[in-house]
């Protein structure tokens, strides 16, 4: 047993990845078979011609089973099913493990995955602390095996898009000087367990965890893992980190649990402060857990046009007033944009009898065809995302995303923690804590 964490960890264990060739599938098995695990068993890996899903993995005996035997029923396909994690990589012939297990288990599986030669894909956060995630991507480095973290939208055509193509080459928009994100929904899921779980309190203890809540709703307690903030807001500010090429140097940020009641804060705001390559910027962040309203976005606003982008529907590009139409007509005529409603020029009008004048409506775009990229997946962005990590295992592709990336945007979120838990302190980043 792992002192101190209360993790199984069995007797020391042998395994080794296979070399593989060009045409050659990779062995994975899925660990966790809750929500995001069900999601890949069933949604992703299947969509995936190199990937061969030869054993599930969790805890939880209903869990494990209904994947083994779903999977059985949907693709004609026997798989293992196992609780023990290390009791799988003994005695499966294994090149990848995906793992979609609560925050607090992902160091310790993650190492010793890599260390005994397979590649890793693990969803975020890489951890519920910090150190522990400068572990993981210090063992990528070490042992040269794949460390890729699930942070979707990096695999996302359209943020792929728009990053290289409308930002790094073109520079469409000037320089960004805001970027501003939200993710607002009207409730913080909880699960109930199933009455066919067969939950073994007795054993819980033994995987970390002290009540059978916990094994459900794990995000809402801070010993597990990191509310909103890790699961939600990490998302996205990595997109503003991204984008904006650069890391903030000081970060604003308060936050409450006075809705829920939770450990966990469940609603926040943040202030980041940059200096990127293009002058300073701004990214304003913010989560709401008692209403939808205004949605799931992220917005940057640049000198000469501002985009609003998302894994949903809420996509727009608009051009600055001081920005003539000829100067973007390249733009459309390379088919990457097109004009919403044909407007030329900024119209504005009298609002009233007050004399003022209305802002003059920007000018919108939508971006009309994704082209000139060095990849465009077509896929559904979760899946693109493992499909990177599984062709990146074969040596057809690098990862998008890889752990040390990922580690930099970590700083960040458990630098919000900290102001949070400080009651909305001011907190400063050495540039030197974003190195692993």
């Amino acid at each position: 047993m792992l002192a101190g964490t209360g993790l199984v960890l069995a007797n020391p264990f042998t395994a080794s990845a296979s070399v593989l060739s060009a045409n050659d599938k990779v062995n994975v098995a899925i660990v966790g078979c809750g929500g995001r695990g069900s999601g890949m068993i069933f949604n992703n890996i299947p969509k995936i011609p190199s990937a061969n899903l030869v054993a599930v993995c969790d805890i939880v005996e209903s869990r494990r089973e209904k994947a083994r035997d779903r999977f059985y029923t949907l693709f004609d396909k026997k798989i293992k099913a196992y609780e023990n994690f290390y009791e799988m990589l003994e005695k499966e012939n294994l090149d990848a493990v995906v793992l979609a297990t609560p925050d607090f288990w992902h160091m310790q599986h993650s190492v010793d995955a890599m260390e005994a030669g397979l590649h890793v894909y693990c969803e975020k956060a890489m951890s519920n602390k910090l150190e522990d995630a400068k572990k993981m991507a210090q063992v990528m480095k070490k042992t040269g095996k794949l460390l890729q973290i699930g942070r979707q939208r990096r695999s996302n055509d359209r943020y792929r898009f728009t990053h290289q193509i409308l930002l790094e080459r073109e520079k469409m928009f000037g320089r960004l000087t805001h970027a501003m994100g939200q993710w607002n929904r009207s409730k913080i899921w909880t699960m109930k367990p199933n009455k066919q779980d067969k939950i073994d309190i007795s054993k819980l203890k033994q995987y970390g965890f002290d009540t059978v809540d916990q094994v459900y709703n794990w995000r809402n307690y801070t010993k597990l893992g990191g509310g909103v903030v890790s699961d939600l807001g990490s998302h996205q500010i990595d997109i503003f980190n991204w984008f904006l090429g650069s890391y903030p140097h000081t970060i604003y940020a308060t936050g409450n649990n006075s809705y829920f009641n939770f450990e966990q804060a469940d609603t926040m705001a943040t202030i980041l402060e940059y200096d990127t390559p293009n002058g300073p910027a701004i990214g304003i962040y913010e989560n709401i857990s008692n209403s939808r309203a205004i949605g799931v976005y992220e917005r940057f606003i640049g000198d000469n046009g501002a985009f609003i982008i998302s894994e949903g529907k809420d996509n727009k590009i608009y051009r600055e007033s001081r920005v003539k139409s000829d100067v973007w007509q390249k733009y459309i005529d390379a088919g990457y944009i097109s004009n919403m409603a044909d407007m030329k020029k900024y119209k504005a009008k009298q609002s009233g009898d007050s004399g003022i004048m209305e802002t003059a409506p920007q000018i919108s775009y939508n971006i009309n065809e994704m082209r000139d990229m060095d990849k465009v997946y077509n896929l559904p962005a979760h899946t693109a995302h493992l499909y990177n990590f599984i062709e990146s295992v074969r040596g057809e592709e690098t990862l998008n995303y890889d752990a040390e990336t990922s580690y930099k945007s970590e700083v960040c979120i458990y630098k919000i923690h900290e102001a949070i838990n400080a009651g909305g302190a001011k907190v400063t980043i050495d540039p030197l804590e974003y190195i692993v």
